[in-house]
C-alpha cells in the first residue's frame, strides 16, 4: 500500500488543495489536460487515508472508460472490491436492483417493477415507440419514431411527465408526442423494462417517495464526487442534490469550456451556478496543462475567449513551444481527405505510429471520403462510434434470447427472436401471442408454452420448438454466462441461420462478431467469479461506442468531435471548418440561441485541446451538398484563431492569397435593409451588420432561411 507522502508528493499546489479538502462543497475548475483524473482518484484515496470507508464514497462520471480508469487508479493504492465508481446510469441501476433498506423486497419493486427489469437501449426504445405508434394508429412515415423518442427523452431529462410535456407545449406535434409518451410508459411497465432515462427518473421517484431509502443512501454516500459536471442534465442535478443534501460533502470537477452536450439535455448552468447553490463552496482552479504545446494552448485560448457563458481561467504549460498549427485550404472534400491521408502516411514513414493519429469531424457522414482516402493510401484505420458492436443484428439476437430468460415480459426481446431462426411464426401469430399475454397477464414464455387461440400448423410447431428451447435453458445454471450463450447458439442453429440469409463476405464478418460476443462472455465469467446473467446484460446494455476503443491498435482513429471528448493524441486532424459543418447549420438558423453557437465553439475547442504535439485544421472551398458542388464559406471560428500561432498551406487551384490575408471580393460595406444576391442562397435582405471592412459580418434573410456571413468570403453582390 502506498503511503500518504507518496500520494501527494508529485502534485501541484492547486492539485494538493483540491485533493486534501475534506468536508463541505468543492468546485474544481479543471482546464483541458490539467490532471483532473489524478485529482479525483487521489482525493478518493486521501479520504480513505483519513479514515473514510471506501464504501461511503460515491464517484460518478459519464463514460464507462473514464469510470474504469478512475477505478484502476484507486485500486493501485487500495484494493477494495465493489467500489462505487461508475457512470450515473450504472449507479442508478445498481441502487434500483438493490434490496430496500430493512426489507426483503428490491428498491425497484416499491415502484411496481421487479428486480429482473430489462434496460432498453436506443434501438429497443425506438422499436417500442414504433409499437406504441402502431397501437395509436400513427403513420411512421409522417411521425418519425426517432424524433418522438428524442422528444420523450428530452422531457424525461427535464423531469416532465406526459402531462407536463403537454402543459409546456400544446401544439399539434406535442399533443401527439404526449399520447405516444403516455402509452410508451405503459408499455415499458408492462414489459418490466426501463429505458436509459428511466434509470435516473425512477431513482428520483424512489428517493422522493420513500424517505427511509433516501436517508439510507444519504448515510451511505458521505462523500460524493462528480466528474465532468458541466455535462450533467437536470435529472442528474436533482439526484446529486438529493443524495448530498444531508452532509453537503459534494465535490464536482469540470470545465464550462468543454460543455458540448446541450443537444441531449446537458445544462451548463449546473456548473456555472454551483457557487449559487453552495455559497460556501471552495473553488480550486487547475490551469496547468500537461498535454499540449504552448502554441496549441495559445490557439485554444484565443478561440474560447469569444464565448460569454464561461468561467474565466488561464491555461498555461511548461511544455515546449511546438510547431505552428497548420491550416490547410483544400479545393473540395475529396482533396481534403487525400490531404489527411497523405500527411498521415508521411508522418508514419518518418517514425510516427498510426495509433498516435486521430481525425475529427463534426458529423458521421464526413467519414466516408476519409475512409476511401485511407484505403487508397493503404492506411489502417478504426471508426469510433460507427455501428456499435452491441447494436449489430447477430449480437442483439443472441442477447435477446438471454434477456428473455431474465425478464420473460421483455416484449422487445421476444418480438426480435420468436422467429429468429425461422420457425414459421408470422406477424399475425405474434400479434395473437402479444394479445394473449396482455389479456391473461402472462409473460411471453408462458404464452408461448400454452399457445394462443387461432395459432395452428407451422406456427404452432414453431412455438412448441421455442418453448422446449426455453424449458432447457431455464434448467441451466446462470452463474456462468458463456455456457448459456453457446447453448443458445447451438440449439437455435443460429450459425446456419446466418449462413442462409447473408452472402459469404457478410457472413464471415457476422460469424466473427458472434465469436467476439462469446469471448466477451468468457472474459466476464473470468473477471466476475460471483457475477450473474443479470449483471452481464446490464453491463452490455450500458456499454458505449467509445468503450470499444483501446488506442493500442496500430491504426488511425476516425471519430466525431463529440466522441473525442476525454481522449488525447500526439497528432490531430480536424476537418470541415466551414459554415454549416462547424459551426453546424442548426446554430446558424433563424431563431437559434447564442448559446448554440457557443457550444459549437466549445466543440472545436475540445478538438483542439485533444492534440499533444501536432494539429492540422482543414477546410474545403467547395463541398458536395444534395448532389451539387457548391462553394463553402470558411468557418467564422477560423477568424478567431490567433494568427501568430498559425501556419497556412493553400492546396486550392484558385490564384488567391490565403484566407486570413484575402481581400474582400464584395463591393463596399453593407447596411441593414439592403438587398443582396448570394451565388448559393439567392436573393436576400440584410437584417443586421457588425464590424467594418472585410471583417464585417452580415445577417441576411434568404428564401432558404437566415444566414450569418463574413463579408470577406460571402461573395455578396448589392442589388440596386
Amino acid at each position: 500500500m502506498k503511503t500518504i507522502s507518496k500520494l501527494l508528493e508529485d502534485v501541484t499546489e492547486s492539485q494538493f488543495e483540491a485533493i486534501t479538502h475534506l468536508e463541505g462543497p468543492l468546485l474544481v475548475l479543471a482546464g483541458a489536460g490539467s490532471g483532473k483524473t489524478r485529482v479525483i482518484t487521489r482525493r478518493i484515496c486521501h479520504l480513505i487515508e483519513r479514515g473514510v470507508s471506501p464504501y461511503n464514497i460515491l464517484a460518478l462520471t459519464f463514460t464507462n472508460k473514464a469510470a474504469d480508469e478512475m477505478k484502476e487508479r484507486v485500486l493501485a493504492y487500495y484494493n477494495y472490491p465493489g467500489l462505487w465508481i461508475s457512470t450515473f446510469h450504472s449507479m442508478c441501476a445498481r441502487i434500483l436492483r438493490a434490496v430496500a433498506p430493512q426489507a426483503t423486497e428490491g428498491n425497484i419493486e416499491r415502484l411496481g417493477y421487479t428486480r429482473s427489469f430489462s434496460i432498453y437501449d436506443t434501438a429497443d426504445t425506438i422499436s417500442t415507440v414504433k409499437a406504441t405508434m402502431k397501437e395509436l394508429q400513427l403513420d411512421p412515415t409522417h411521425w418519425k419514431p426517432a424524433s418522438l423518442a428524442a422528444t420523450i427523452s428530452n422531457a424525461k431529462n427535464r423531469l416532465l411527465s406526459p402531462e407536463g410535456l403537454l402543459k409546456e407545449r400544446s401544439d399539434y406535434y406535442h399533443q401527439v408526442a404526449h399520447k405516444v409518451y403516455a402509452k410508451y410508459q405503459e408499455l415499458l411497465k408492462t414489459n418490466n423494462a426501463l429505458d436509459f432515462d428511466d434509470l435516473q427518473l425512477k431513482l428520483i421517484e424512489l428517493l422522493s417517495k420513500h424517505p427511509d431509502t433516501l436517508d439510507h443512501y444519504q448515510e451511505k454516500f458521505l462523500f460524493i464526487l462528480i466528474d465532468e459536471y458541466q455535462d450533467t442534465n437536470f435529472a442528474q442535478y436533482v439526484i446529486q442534490r438529493l443524495l448530498s443534501k444531508k452532509y453537503r460533502n459534494i465535490c464536482v470537477t469540470g470545465d464550462p469550456d468543454q460543455s458540448i452536450y446541450g443537444w441531449r439535455g446537458a445544462n451548463l448552468g449546473n456548473i456555472l451556478d454551483f457557487e449559487k447553490d453552495y455559497p460556501d463552496a471552495k473553488v480550486v482552479r487547475l490551469e496547468q496543462n500537461y498535454r499540449s504545446t504552448k502554441r496549441i494552448l495559445q490557439l485554444a485560448s484565443g478561440l474560447i475567449q469569444h464565448n460569454i457563458f464561461r468561467k474565466t481561467k488561464g491555461l498555461w504549460t511548461e511544455n515546449r513551444e511546438g510547431e505552428l498549427v497548420t491550416v490547410v485550404h483544400c479545393e473540395d472534400e475529396r482533396a481534403e481527405s487525400r490531404e489527411v491521408a497523405a500527411r498521415a502516411k508521411e508522418l508514419q514513414q518518418s517514425g510516427q505510429k498510426y495509433s498516435d493519429m486521430a481525425v475529427f469531424y463534426r458529423i458521421n457522414a464526413q467519414s466516408r471520403l476519409l475512409e476511401e482516402a485511407m484505403r487508397s493510401y493503404g492506411i489502417p484505420y478504426i471508426i469510433v462510434s460507427g455501428v456499435a458492436f452491441y447494436q449489430r443484428k447477430e449480437v442483439k439476437d443472441i442477447l435477446s434470447y438471454l434477456r428473455l430468460l431474465v425478464n420473460p415480459r421483455d416484449e422487445a426481446a421476444f418480438t426480435r427472436i420468436i422467429n429468429t431462426s425461422h420457425r414459421g411464426i408470422g406477424p399475425t401469430s405474434i400479434g395473437r401471442l402479444k394479445a394473449e399475454a396482455t389479456s391473461t397477464n402472462k409473460d411471453f414464455i408462458q404464452v408461448a408454452s400454452s399457445g394462443a387461440e387461432g395459432i395452428k400448423g407451422k406456427a404452432k410447431e414453431g412455438l412448441k420448438e421455442f418453448s422446449e428451447l426455453y424449458r432447457q435453458l431455464q434448467e441451466m445454471p446462470r452463474s456462468l454466462v458463456r455456457p448459456l450463450m453457446t447453448e443458445v447458439i447451438e440449439k437455435t442453429q443460429y450459425i446456419a441461420y446466418l449462413k442462409s440469409i447473408f452472402n459469404v463476405l457478410e457472413v464471415t464478418e457476422r460469424l466473427a462478431n458472434v465469436d467476439e460476443l462469446v469471448n466477451a462472455a468468457e472474459e466476464y465469467d473470468k473477471t466476475h467469479p460471483d457475477g450473474s446473467l443479470e449483471d452481464f446484460l446490464e453491463r452490455v446494455s450500458l456499454v458505449q461506442d467509445i468503450d470499444s476503443w483501446d488506442g493500442h491498435t496500430e491504426a488511425v482513429s476516425l471519430m466525431t468531435l463529440h466522441s473525442a471528448k476525454g481522449l488525447e493524441f500526439p497528432v490531430v486532424f480536424i476537418c470541415g471548418l466551414e459554415e454549416g459543418l462547424l459551426p453546424h447549420a442548426r446554430s446558424l438558423e433563424p431563431g437559434a440561441k447564442p448559446e448554440e453557437l457557443e457550444e459549437e465553439r466549445r466543440l472545436f475547442y475540445v478538438g483542439i485541446t485533444r492534440a499533444k504535439g501536432e494539429l492540422i485544421i482543414l477546410h474545403a472551398r467547395h463541398r458536395s451538398r444534395y448532389g451539387l458542388d457548391v462553394p463553402s464559406i470558411p468557418s467564422i471560428f477560423l477568424q478567431e484563431l490567433p494568427k501568430e500561432a498559425l501556419g497556412e498551406v493553400d492546396r486550392t487551384s484558385l490564384i488567391e492569397k490565403p484566407f486570413i490575408e484575402e481581400e474582400s471580393i464584395s463591393t463596399g460595406e453593407f447596411s441593414p435593409g439592403e438587398s443582396v444576391r448570394h451565388p448559393v442562397f439567392g436573393t436576400g435582405r440584410i437584417k443586421e451588420t457588425t464590424g467594418h471592412g472585410k471583417r464585417q459580418m452580415v445577417v441576411v434573410d434568404f428564401p432558404v432561411g437566415r444566414k450569418t456571413l463574413l463579408v470577406e468570403y460571402a461573395r455578396l453582390e448589392k442589388i440596386g
